[in-house]
């Protein structure tokens, strides 16, 4: 076993002396900032194909936008909250900045990639750039999940069976009490805060389709209808296989009108106007952090020590390489 090992660290040792990887650590700067200019160019593409993005957008009223606009960048908060505390349950340290950063790609990537592309984002530079072990990542991961499809499962008859809702928010503390506890003594304490942010997202994200509801069809959808909405359109996220949720969000809205209440007209014109508002969001996200992002590529000097500190920028920008 151990000369196996050692033909193997070996091999591993030749490939990172071969010659495409050389030139890639030589031009790792360009290459981040070439990624970084391709993504900036496919997000105004996608917008320029469909320029009736903004109109739509624009036709819910400045109030609607200025509430989303808030209430999106909680919820990032959130996601962003979650990747440091999934850093800290896999017993790893990220700076702020950089899981700021992280968080920003992995939810531009999660939406416009292919199947859930954000967690492999996440996974990925982490294990590369912060040394978490995948297996660590995914357990932490399936902690998100399980609060995030608990919640939403109980939240899903908090208008027709309020005491089956709150029987099951119930059994989800339980649960995550449970969880928390075999995660040992280390854990036990990011596990719970894990599922408390993973509550408020739940809650955050019902406040969105509450607005939205509201904006395409007048006063009339009740906060109970919005969290069982959005229940609906949260469950779509574990068996979609398109950019947010496209056309699986709508069916599974479908499939609950007997629980939310909401009318088909009234769906299709809020998942309109979500989608046209996210994608705007999330190119303003984007190019905002990438600004930033390349500010500090070059106000740092050239030079290992430089290279040791921007290690926010330019790991950001590997990973997406």
């Amino acid at each position: 076993m151990n000369e196996g090992l050692a033909r193997a660290r070996e091999r591993l040792a030749a490939i990172g002396s071969s010659a495409p990887l050389r030139w890639v650590r030589r031009h790792k700067r360009a290459l981040a900032i070439a990624v970084l200019v391709l993504v900036a160019v496919f997000i105004a593409v996608y917008v320029a194909v469909r320029p009736e993005i903004v109109g739509q957008v624009l036709a819910v009223g400045p109030a609607a936008l200025g509430w989303l606009t808030g209430l999106y960048v909680l919820i990032v908060a959130t996601h962003w909250a979650i990747l440091l505390l999934t850093v800290r349950w896999c017993q790893a340290r990220i700076g702020i900045r950089e899981g700021l950063l992280l968080t920003v790609y992995s939810t531009v990537a999660n939406f416009f990639g292919p199947l859930q592309s954000g967690p492999g984002v996440r996974a990925a530079y982490l294990k590369a750039k912060v040394g978490v072990r995948l297996r660590d990542f995914t357990l932490a991961t399936l902690v998100y999940y399980l609060a995030f499809g608990a919640v939403n499962v109980s939240l899903l008859f908090a208008r027709t069976l309020p005491w089956l809702a709150a029987l099951g928010l119930a059994a989800t503390v339980v649960l995550v009490a449970v969880v928390a506890w075999r995660s040992g003594a280390g854990r036990r304490i990011v596990t719970a805060a894990i599922a408390a942010v993973t509550a408020v997202q739940a809650l955050l994200m019902a406040a969105v389709y509450f607005v939205e509801l509201n904006a395409v069809s007048g006063p009339g959808a009740d906060v109970l209808q919005s969290l069982v909405y959005s229940a609906s359109a949260n469950l779509s996220l574990f068996v979609s296989i398109t950019p947010g949720a496209i056309g699986f969000r709508e069916a599974f809205l479908g499939f609950a009108q007997s629980l939310h209440g909401v009318g088909l007209d009234a769906i299709i014109a809020a998942g309109i106007v979500d989608r046209a508002f996210y994608v705007l969001f999330l190119g303003a996200l984007f190019l905002l952090s990438s600004l930033l992002n390349l500010r500090a590529m070059f106000s740092a000097p050239a030079g290992g020590d430089a290279d040791a500190r921007e290690g926010d920028a330019e790991g950001l920008g590997d990973a997406r390489a």
